[in-house]
This record gives C-alpha cells, sequence and structure tokens, in this order.
C-alpha cells in the first residue's frame, strides 16, 4: 500500500511562489528616423515651405571693340522658387488594463506599457518613412510619400545594383548622391549589413572595414556613418542600404509623442469606468518630407538619397 504524503497538489493554496520581477525581453529600440532627419516643429496641421527651383546665372561682359566697357550693358538672370506643402497626420495606440491585473502585479507594469508603446510607434514611424508602409499592414495616410524614402530614391534612378563587393557598390551609390549636387552624410540599414561589414575582406583576406569587432557602429565606409533600423523594419528585398543628407528630410513635427491615462472612457466594448479597468493612450501627430533644393548641374530629378539595391538573382 503506498505511502500516504501530502502532495503540491493538496497543499498548491498554502504554498507562496516565488516570482521574478524581471520580464524576460529584448531591449527597447528608438526610432532611427525620430532621432536622424532633421525636425521642424510647427504649430499647424499644414507646413507650406518654398524651395529654390532656378539658380541665378553670371555671365562675362562682352564689349565690342571700341565701346566703352564702363557704361555696357550688364545681363540679367533671374530666379524662381517652387511652394509645397506638408500635411501632418496623427498615429495612436492604446493599451487596456483591469485594475486586479494591475494590483497583483509584481512589476511595473505602466513601465513597461509605456516602453514598449512608444516603441511601436517609433517603429510605424521608421516603416512609413523609409519604405512608405505600416509594420502590421495596415493603410499608410496618403499624405506620406509614397514608397518612403526607398521608393522616392527607386523613382528618381538613384538605384546601384550590390555586386557583392561592399566597399566599390558603397562608394558607386554615394556617387549617384553626389552626381545630383548633394553630400552623403549619413547611411540607413538593417541589422543584416553588421555582417556584411564584418566579413568584408581585402584580396589577402583581412578585414577592410570592422576593424573594432566589438562595435558594429565604428564602421563608417568613406566616413560614412551607418544608422540601424530596428529589427523587422527594414525590407532587405528593396535595399540593402540608404544614404543621404539627413538634413533635407524633414519630420514635421506637429505634437510629439504623448501619454494620457483614460479611466471613464470607452475602449472598443471596454467600459473603463463600469468594468474597473485603465488605459494608456500614446499619439503622436507628424509629417513627413524630402526637400531637393536646385544644385548647379543637377539632373531634374536630383534626390538627395540613394539605394543600394540587392543583387539580381
Amino acid at each position: 500500500m503506498p505511502t500516504s504524503y501530502i502532495s503540491r497538489a493538496d497543499a498548491a493554496a498554502l504554498i507562496i511562489e516565488e516570482r521574478s520581477s524581471e520580464i524576460l525581453q529584448a531591449a527597447a529600440e528608438a526610432s532611427v528616423a525620430l532621432s536622424s532627419f532633421r525636425r521642424v516643429n510647427v504649430g499647424t496641421s499644414v507646413l507650406r515651405y518654398n524651395i529654390l527651383d532656378t539658380l541665378p546665372n553670371a555671365q562675362w561682359l562682352s564689349v565690342p571693340q571700341g565701346q566703352d566697357v564702363d557704361v555696357a550693358k550688364k545681363p540679367t538672370t533671374t530666379m524662381s522658387w517652387d511652394s509645397a506643402t506638408v500635411s501632418v497626420e496623427e498615429a495612436a495606440t492604446i493599451v487596456v488594463i483591469p485594475e486586479n491585473v494591475l494590483d497583483d502585479s509584481t512589476v511595473d507594469l505602466w513601465g513597461e506599457v509605456r516602453t514598449r508603446a512608444v516603441e511601436a510607434i517609433g517603429r510605424l514611424v521608421d516603416k512609413t518613412v523609409f519604405f512608405g508602409q505600416a509594420p502590421d499592414g495596415s493603410a499608410v495616410p496618403a499624405a506620406f510619400p509614397v514608397g518612403g524614402l526607398v521608393g522616392r530614391a527607386i523613382a528618381a534612378g538613384n538605384t546601384f545594383k550590390s555586386t557583392d563587393d561592399i566597399v566599390m557598390d558603397w562608394a558607386e551609390t554615394m556617387e549617384l548622391v553626389e552626381n545630383d549636387g548633394y553630400d552623403v552624410q549619413r547611411a540607413f540599414a538593417g541589422p543584416q549589413l553588421k555582417g556584411v561589414f564584418r566579413t568584408a575582406t581585402n584580396a589577402q583576406g583581412q578585414p577592410i572595414l570592422a576593424n573594432n569587432f566589438t562595435s558594429d557602429s565604428a564602421v563608417a565606409p568613406f566616413g560614412v556613418p551607418v544608422s540601424y533600423a530596428s529589427r523587422g523594419i527594414w525590407d532587405n528585398t528593396k535595399a540593402l542600404a540608404l544614404m543621404g543628407d539627413p538634413q533635407l528630410a524633414w519630420i514635421v513635427m506637429r505634437q510629439d509623442i504623448t501619454v494620457k491615462m483614460l479611466d471613464q472612457a470607452t475602449v472598443g466594448d471596454i467600459n473603463l469606468a463600469e468594468q474597473d479597468a485603465l488605459a494608456m493612450r500614446l499619439k503622436i501627430r507628424m509629417g513627413f518630407t524630402t526637400v531637393a533644393p536646385k544644385m548647379p548641374g543637377a539632373p531634374a530629378n536630383a534626390f538627395p538619397f540613394a539605394i543600394l539595391a540587392p543583387k539580381t538573382p
């Protein structure tokens, strides 16, 4: 006959479990676009700006022999500006938590929610700015540039296809921006490019870019620092990297990320007051555009960014 004993199931009501207050998760990632591009704060929902469209011209005086150069007519020139507008759009998210869950939690749930909700908005901004898409496939307002920066660079013809020689590929892509009259100040890519930099070697098999393997951020080909987008945001099938002048990409900020606690509203089918729940709402109001002022000798479709495209299969 088996010996009787008090099992864990028998004593479950009396056992106090030790619970860790640590939540196992990846580190929160910031928005690359919000931290890299020029920020223009506005007080209205539409920004109108003027951009140089036609450059002035200068000429040497051509004075027929025998005429006084001091009273010769000087050539005239013209300048013109074009106007454009940027509309502000709103993005938001709401997280609902029952009060009992908050009371029984051993961790700062609101702190965790706020961190991840801010990250979610940052990921939405990055995916929209770089690729004209939302991470979850939802609709993107028509006011944002179609295809994002990558799509606009492709439309402008600023695309260089990879040849698996990252050094020369990088130089050729930079040249596309420079030929349009702009300087390459920064590059953007997905985390996968870090491995390409680490394994790039010369004919002798020696590393030529990543001489400090403890820090990927130390890799700056031809003096161009690289910013890496959050995991899952960058689409390597469209671009291995984007590079250009971040001062010519504008984040038009009407209202930075704000946080508001709700306890009386109805969120979806949950009445917060009746069902003892609280909600945290986060939102941002911003627009985005790329300005391409006319540069001397630049083509008509000049654009201040170019992409390094994946190698053709």
